[in-house]
């Protein structure tokens, strides 16, 4: 097995599969598949078993991946789990590949203002009323996955409460 990747190399658009996978190298290296629409992403599996993954960004068609590309570097909602295979599960946020079961050390989270989102995310949150990160994110326009590390901050700081089981990224004022 080669070093897992660590960040995302995205290396552009293709219309089809086909012409994509052909751009795919090394681990981490991806290519948005985009025909009208998008479509998905197709990913050399970054844990280096060589494998291609396929991403689906389209809900048309099944279960499907939201894709922002805030300052051009992607990122994917919800994180990619392979239930087969090489067993691999990780997160796209702002091009940054954070892995999560194994391969943890050496995760480095993109940089923003989580006390700045921190307020915008409580003056989002109601009493008693639990709301996914996903929802508020999408309310406020920012990445799902910053919007759970300020609800997280704001859970530890007892300014807010949060869900369990399929409702651990829900939030509700304190």
């Amino acid at each position: 097995m080669t070093m897992v990747a660590r960040k995302v190399n995205l290396l552009g658009f293709s219309e089809y599969r086909e012409e994509g996978e052909k751009k795919l190298a090394a681990p981490g290296d991806a290519v948005i598949i985009q025909r009208g629409a998008l479509r998905s992403v197709l990913m050399r599996c970054p844990d280096g078993c060589g494998e291609t993954l396929v991403v689906n960004l389209d809900p048309r068609v099944g279960k499907s991946w939201r894709l922002d590309m805030r300052t051009d570097k992607p990122t994917l909602h919800p994180s990619v789990w392979r239930d087969g295979g090489c067993g691999s599960h990780f997160i796209i946020w702002r091009g940054q590949l954070l892995w999560c079961d194994r391969f943890e050390e050496g995760n480095i989270e993109p940089n923003f203002d989580l006390v700045a989102l921190g307020r915008r995310v409580l003056k989002s949150l109601r009493r008693r009323e639990l709301r996914s990160a996903e929802e508020i994110a999408a309310d406020l326009d920012e990445i799902t996955w910053e919007v759970s590390r300020a609800g997280q901050m704001l859970v530890r700081r007892k300014l807010a409460i949060c869900g369990s089981g399929r409702q651990k990224n829900w939030f509700a004022l304190a």
